[in-house]
């Protein structure tokens, strides 16, 4: 069985209450969808082509998880997806909020 840290278990709640908060303005939200070149994303907003994205833990291999993560990022852009990613740091809920507010406004921009 693998053990999450303090710093996964953190971050997967930040990731949780991200999507909770989405899905509570009323934001279909997909999680853990597979791209057509082989990465997975973290989620997506499909009616607003925005794709959310956790910060890769670059600790360990830092320059292929850094060059990987760029390739991901260039391609979704490229394909005229709007990338929002998670920031690394802790987030009180009103970092939370803001976060949403963020992909909100950018939502609305995409639609307009």
């Amino acid at each position: 069985m693998i053990e999450i840290g303090k710093s996964g278990s953190a971050d997967l709640t930040k990731f949780q209450d991200i999507i909770s908060e989405l899905k509570r303005r009323g934001a279909v939200v997909l999680i853990h969808r597979p791209t057509r070149w082989g990465y997975v994303v973290d989620a997506v907003i499909p009616s607003a082509k925005i794709v959310i994205l956790k910060m890769p833990d670059i600790s360990k291999q830092a320059r292929v998880a850094v060059s990987q993560f760029r390739d991901l990022m260039n391609r979704l852009e490229g394909d005229g997806y709007q990338v929002v990613v998670i920031p690394k740091n802790r987030m009180s809920p009103e970092d939370i909020k803001a976060f949403c507010d963020r992909i909100a406004v950018e939502a609305s921009l995409a639609a307009a």
